[in-house]
């Protein structure tokens, strides 16, 4: 109990002051009924299966994830061969070469003991109805080792930008967090460990999910209790872009809410939670209505 009062307390004192809010239309797509989606950390959007999404649960389970439509019922369990997962906590999506990606992200690190975290990298895998079981070899996942440059922490957010490939990784429990920047296309193909430098910090603690717009122009990213989102500007940097204002979206927090991802349309995005306590967990759906703000 005490340790939820000081996050709650600390989410207070560091709660962004911004000018102006948009409104956002909220609408429950479907109840989280498989038993196996009891803890859901990560959420992406297919892009090869329009209305379908790609999640995971987090520490405690296997390395698998999941396919779900839109009333969040499960369409394929896909299971990592030779894979040990630690803590998956989030997921990713980027394209090269005409090919969809996906980049579950086993960064979670409660106690900051971990010396090396993992990425692990598939091509969006097929899915045939009424198929639910699907393996992926060993040799169709590409495994990135990373190591912080100065101390282990926890992680539970990242993305990838779709312009350059550069993956951001947004550390959680500091007092504000950190983004981690390093290029995908270079950390493929080295052998080496990436090295995790901290480009920026945010006046955020806490954060859960981040997700980009498919088309690089807005970035989401979400605690237990707010949702904040950036629009990008010309052909600025997302450094650049974060340093910037940022708008609190309205948010009716979740049991455990820490997933967060865009739809197709800027404008369209989706959660869903984790099932703390046996509590119901919805996949939701959001729209910001344009030209809608509030004072």
């Amino acid at each position: 109990m005490t340790k939820i009062l000081f996050h709650f307390l600390l989410l207070i004192y560091l709660l962004p002051i911004v000018t102006v809010a948009q409104q956002v239309e909220r609408m429950v797509l479907g109840k989280v009924q498989d038993s196996r989606l009891n803890e859901l950390s990560g959420l992406v959007a297919s892009r090869k299966y329009q209305g379908l999404f790609w999640t995971h649960n987090d520490s405690g389970d296997s390395a698998r994830f999941f396919l779900i439509d839109r009333d969040a019922k499960l369409k394929g369990s896909y299971s990592l061969e030779d894979i040990e997962a630690q803590d998956i906590e989030d997921i990713a999506t980027f394209s090269q070469d005409g090919k969809h990606f996906l980049l579950l992200a086993d960064i979670g690190d409660n106690r900051a003991a971990r010396q090396q975290i993992r990425l692990y990298i598939v091509e969006e895998p097929s899915f045939v109805e009424g198929v639910e079981h699907y393996r992926i070899a060993r040799d169709e996942v590409k495994v990135l080792s990373l190591t912080y440059a100065d101390k282990p922490r926890d992680a539970e957010a990242i993305f990838v930008d779709p312009k350059d490939l550069t993956v951001y990784l947004i550390s959680k429990r500091d007092f504000h967090v950190g983004v981690y920047p390093f290029d995908l296309v270079q950390a493929i193909s080295s052998t080496d460990p990436v090295v995790l430098k901290k480009a920026l910090e945010l006046p955020l603690t806490f954060i859960t999910a981040a997700d980009i717009s498919a088309d690089g122009n807005y970035i989401l990213m979400k605690n237990l209790t707010e949702v904040y989102r950036w629009q990008r500007t010309a052909d600025k940097g997302i450094l650049e872009i974060l340093k910037g204002e940022f708008v609190k979206l309205p948010y009716q927090p979740e049991p455990q809410g820490e997933a967060i991802c865009f739809g197709n349309d800027s404008d369209i995005f989706y959660s869903i939670s984790e099932r703390p306590l046996g509590l119901d967990a919805y996949l939701y759906k959001y729209r910001v209505l344009k030209g809608a703000t509030l004072e």
